[in-house]
């Protein structure tokens, strides 16, 4: 693949396996943010938690004698994940390369206590969390944005199918194998469309992206097989109806959410099937209760809203002045995008449900914190608009129309 150097910086000599002090490498020439895409997600944020206050007070009335803490502790996360947001959004992307290989090593040590050592927690038949005392978090959803650095840089720096990449295709694959050992299911599916994406943007034949399709189809296949609780929840999706009492409970409960909302629903706080009828409705099944209480039309609004933040993301990450950039930034969007169709697909039995969380929306701590992380980067992209590639950066095919629109833009203006 030919390389391109779009500027002539002051260091010539860079060594694409060193990217040590990036960001001193960098001519930047930072902007405003897109504002629009800041506002739609500081706009669902407040909707998630005005909607989690409403989905989780009967359960957390239940559990902890308020029905405010779910709330409480969720708008802590969401803070943090503000916070993150904000202070990323400042920072110039480009230095996140250096990130990549550390935070992959800290995700796969983690990944290693959960399943290896005391400090992995078990719940509901699933051990996901490690304990370190006063914090507990999730390893996978650490994972999901080590998975996006380490593909990206790789990708900017070489061809599809040189050792380095794929030498960090083998190790994301390594941390799926451990998040699908927990089992998670869910994130698992998530690893691998972000890898397989990323690799076919970044020029992988459209065969061997099919063949590794499969395999990993295969994968997730005897993860079902040889899980009985997932198999129950594929057979419970297929005919929730056979065993509405156990196995199709939820399914069915979350079609009679949405059906009793009708189309302007019960009202904010109104909700039937939350108290008590639809179990941790605030998380996997929040998109019912949503339904329920502001019927089919909000219901519509909402998803509207999401396509138009995704849609924005898409339109930052193509607008990057970077491959780096482009592939982080479309990486980010393709993993918001699968948890929201599995997420939306899942409440109303398109898809079987997998666990992945509404962004912005579900009760999940670290998943929020991770995503806040992620809509960071994406803010940054759309700051730094004049971020010169490294003469050691290759342009991606599928990708170069892209850029050369954006270069004649630039030199009409």
């Amino acid at each position: 693949m030919k390389k391109i150097k779009i500027a002539n910086l002051s260091n010539k000599n860079l060594n694409a396996q060193n990217p040590s002090s990036l960001g001193s490498r960098y001519k930047v020439s930072a902007s405003q943010p897109d504002y629009t895409f800041i506002f739609f997600i500081l706009a669902l944020a407040v909707f998630g938690l005005i909607m989690l206050l409403s989905a989780s007070s009967y359960e957390s009335e239940t559990l902890t004698k308020y029905p405010q803490t779910f709330f409480i502790r969720q708008a802590g996360a969401m803070a943090i994940a503000m916070i993150l947001m904000f202070i990323i959004s400042f920072i110039n992307y480009n230095s996140l390369r250096l990130l990549s290989w550390p935070l992959g090593f800290i995700a796969l040590i983690s990944l290693i206590l959960v399943e290896f050592s005391p400090l992995g927690i078990s719940s509901g038949g699933s051990q996901r969390w490690l304990n370190l005392g006063p914090i507990s978090f999730q390893p996978s959803e650490i994972v999901k944005i080590t998975t996006l650095l380490l593909m990206a840089d790789g990708l900017s720096r070489f061809e599809w199918k040189h050792i380095e990449v794929l030498k960090r295709l083998a190790f994301c694959l390594l941390m799926c194998l451990l998040v699908l050992k927990e089992p998670d299911l869910g994130t698992s599916i998530l690893i691998i469309a972000s890898c397989g994406s990323l690799m076919l943007i970044g020029g992988m034949n459209l065969f061997l992206f099919s063949v590794g399709a499969l395999m990993g189809l295969g994968a997730v296949t005897l993860s079902i097989l040889n899980k009985p609780y997932q198999l129950q929840r594929f057979q419970a999706w297929l005919a929730p109806e056979k065993d509405p009492l156990n196995t199709g409970y939820n399914l069915l409960q979350s079609y009679y959410a949405i059906a009793w909302g009708g189309i302007f629903g019960t009202g904010y706080g109104d909700s039937l099937h939350k108290s008590g009828y639809l179990p941790i409705s605030y998380a996997d099944f929040i998109f019912a209760i949503i339904c329920e209480e502001l019927g089919t039309l909000g219901a519509f609004i909402v998803i509207g809203a999401f396509i138009y933040l995704l849609y924005k993301g898409f339109s930052i990450s193509l607008k990057a002045a970077n491959s780096f950039g482009k592939l982080l930034g479309l990486g980010i969007v393709i993993c918001l995008s699968v948890q929201t169709i599995f997420n939306l697909s899942g409440v109303v039995g398109l898809l079987p449900v997998t666990g992945m969380p509404l962004p912005l929306i579900s009760y999940g701590k670290t998943s929020l914190i991770v995503i806040g992380c992620m809509l960071g980067i994406l803010i940054n992209i759309s700051r730094y608009k004049r971020v010169f590639m490294l003469n050691n950066e290759i342009a991606i095919k599928s990708l170069s129309n892209v850029s050369s629109m954006n270069d004649t833009k630039q030199k009409k203006h």
